[in-house]
């Protein structure tokens, strides 16, 4: 199992390949960074759904503000 990673900083706009970091090691002079590991805890591989899925999950625990006040306003 490996990991995978991509990452951006602040204050790009995201509309070019370039903005991003790409890898299978933690880009850590990044200031936002999401890994993806190969496989889950049952050993299933990864989808684009399964990701896709999880990012929305975390933008609504960011939003609604339930669940953590990080990042502060």
């Amino acid at each position: 199992m490996s990991n995978h990673f991509i990452a951006i900083n602040r204050g790009v706009s995201g509309g070019k390949i370039s903005d991003f970091t790409f890898g299978t090691s933690s880009s850590a002079s990044s200031d936002i960074e999401l890994r993806i590991a190969d496989v889950d805890g049952q050993s299933k591989v990864m989808t684009d759904k399964d990701v896709m899925l999880a990012l929305e999950m975390i933008r609504t625990a960011l939003v609604s503000r339930l669940f953590t006040t990080f990042p502060p306003l």
